[in-house]
């Protein structure tokens, strides 16, 4: 509070105490007191006033500081300050009851695609509107706080162990998945929820909050929604806050490395392409593939770097390969924050032009359930991207969820069939009907499909008879680095024109 404001503050009580006072030298002279004895003590009387009424002021005023010290101003929720306090108070009222508390986190997944997308202003609307939805699911004895961003706590003062602290979380992520109107604009909000238990997983208040965010990253992790809080977990959270910093250093270093896949023609059996898949040569832990550090990297800002490099890299090599008479197509996968980034067309047609490859010859691989997160926004991009005149492939094809309508909207170039089932071809009839109906689909809709898994002669030739129009496997190479790959390709029948 500033010394003007204080100033101010006083002079406006004065003024209101001399006024104050007024009615009080009208009533004692009209109760038959001299005149003179109600001007002389009129002054105390005005002083009283003035100090009752700043005494009430003050007061008001200072509810309301504290007030706002404690609460989150856009959801009106008790902040982390006052929850840390809570979780104290609740920890030793269990304490003495011998009752479990239980300290839920709650991480809104893809917050930061509305804030960037409709911008700041529906963001707040969308926090306010889930902590109201937050209050509505939770009894009375229970709190709820905004932590920061888009990060919210829940205290329940008593639950009856694990099983109800997942029937609770359940309840909360139900109310705030309810379909959201702000401003005429829908929205589908879902959750990750963490769980750590009092006395089971911790014994005060700031461990009990740091193990439910500790289970809150395993649960967004692994996509299950909810988790409660192991010693598993504690370990995967430390390595994973190790891996992200060491990431930082990997792409700039260059430490991250990529090796190719060919993919072949199934009627000519010639290389027409590759797959490249970045390896981390890490400098402790040896190298490293992508399910290890790609999903740390994704729910940081990492991937618009990391992609950024891959795709230096792999263009790079394209060129060189096309100098050496080796006309290849290379292919790259993206992320699902890779295609929901606005910019990310015009950071590739900037790539295309510095390293003079041609935009046919580069690919980009996505899956169906990318797409399904923001339909919308995807299909923009993926419109965008087409245009500059890149190939667009549909990784994984068969496992996702998605509609067979977004297939026939998109301007995609090629399918790939997930090597699961192309794999399970020799075991399994229902999977060769499945390789069987994709392959009929692709070639309906014109578009080039893509074998995966393909580790035998009789799997080639199967799909080869079924009419799919390129393979890529273990039976023509493992991924390999570019060296390698290059003296194979001119070493090999499959690589030689």
């Amino acid at each position: 509070m500033s010394s003007s404001r204080d100033v101010r503050r006083i002079l406006a009580l004065v003024r209101l105490g001399l006024f104050g006072c007024v009615p009080l030298v009208i009533v004692a002279v009209l109760f038959g007191g001299r005149l003179l004895d109600v001007i002389v003590i009129a002054p105390f009387l005005a002083l009283m006033a003035l100090v009752m009424m700043a005494a009430g002021r003050l007061q008001h005023e200072s509810a309301e500081d504290e007030y706002a010290a404690l609460h989150d101003p856009v959801t009106e929720l008790p902040n982390r300050i006052l929850f840390h306090d809570r979780v104290a108070q609740a920890i030793a009222l269990a304490d003495r009851r011998g009752t479990t508390v239980a300290v839920l986190l709650l991480d809104l997944d893809r917050f930061k695609e509305v804030n960037d997308t409709l911008g700041h202003h529906h963001g707040d609307l969308l926090l306010h509107r889930v902590g109201r939805q937050l209050r509505g699911a939770l009894r009375e004895s229970d709190t709820a706080a905004r932590l920061g961003g888009d990060e919210f706590g829940i205290l329940l003062a008593e639950v009856s162990g694990p099983d109800g602290a997942r029937a609770a979380a359940a309840k909360v992520r139900d109310a705030i998945a309810e379909r959201i109107v702000l401003e005429g604009i829908g929205l589908e909000v879902e959750a990750s929820v963490g769980i750590a238990l009092y006395p089971h997983h911790a014994g005060e208040a700031e461990s009990l909050m740091q193990h439910a965010d500790v289970a809150m990253y395993a649960a967004k992790s692994a996509h299950t929604g909810v988790e409660v809080y192991s010693t598993e977990h504690y370990q995967y959270s430390v390595d994973r806050l190790e891996l992200i910093a060491d990431l930082r250093g990997a792409i700039r270093d260059g430490q991250l490395v990529l090796h190719f896949q060919p993919k072949a023609n199934l009627s000519t059996g010639r290389v027409v392409g590759v797959e490249a898949l970045v390896r981390w040569e890490h400098p402790r832990r040896g190298v490293l593939y992508p399910d290890e550090f790609l999903p740390s990297a994704e729910g940081t800002g990492l991937m618009k770097p990391l992609t950024q490099h891959v795709l230096e890299c792999a263009l790079a090599q394209c060129r060189a390969w096309h100098d050496l008479g080796m006309d290849l197509t290379v292919a790259v996968n993206l992320s699902t924050r890779n295609l929901l980034d606005l910019d990310l067309p015009d950071r590739i047609a900037c790539l295309l032009e510095a390293s003079g490859v041609s935009p046919a010859k580069l690919e980009l691989e996505i899956t169906e359930s990318m797409i399904m997160t923001d339909p919308p926004r995807a299909k923009a991009v993926i419109a965008r991207l087409r245009g500059l005149g890149v190939g667009l492939a549909i990784d994984d094809f068969g496992t996702g969820y998605s509609s067979l309508q977004w297939l026939t909207e998109l301007p995609v170039t090629s399918l790939k069939v997930d090597k699961s089932f192309v794999l399970g071809m020799e075991e399994s009839v229902r999977n060769s009907v499945i390789v069987r109906s994709t392959v009929q689909l692709g070639q309906n809709l014109g578009l080039n499909v893509v074998a995966e898994g393909v580790e035998s002669q009789d799997a080639w030739d199967k799909l080869s008879a079924l009419g799919c129009d390129e393979a890529q496997g273990y039976y023509l190479s493992r991924p390999c680095s570019p060296e390698a790959l290059t003296r194979w390709m001119l070493e090999s029948a499959h690589g030689r024109r």
